[in-house]
């Protein structure tokens, strides 16, 4: 009898083991999956957003000036790759001129 029970016991521990084993591995893999999703969209973005400074860096000197910062901002599929990656365009556009402040003589 007691044989039995300690057959049963070991078997529902076994099961119970493996169950936990099979949710820590679900997890380790969606993590991953979720990273490399990441990942993806990034360098998507990142390949896209140098093609058009590329082409929209007028004097070629590998940085862009704020009108030229502007230009992206107005160019469709800038704009699209940016909102792919949850970035606020609008909101970007109005941090331009914090972000060339520098530029215009006003910043340190």
């Amino acid at each position: 009898m007691f044989a039995v029970l300690y057959m049963l016991f070991v078997l529902l521990a076994t099961i119970t083991v493996m169950n936990m084993l099979i949710g820590v591995l679900c997890e380790v893999v969606s993590a991953v999956a979720s990273v490399e999703r990441e990942t993806l969209a990034v360098n998507f973005v990142k390949s896209k957003l140098e093609g058009v400074l590329q082409r929209i860096d007028e004097d070629k000197n590998g940085t862009i000036s704020k009108e030229e910062f502007t230009t992206v901002l107005s160019d469709k599929s800038a704009i699209e790759a940016l909102n792919d990656v949850g970035v606020d365009v609008p909101g970007l556009f109005e941090f331009a001129d914090f972000i060339f402040l520098d530029e215009e003589g006003n910043g340190e």
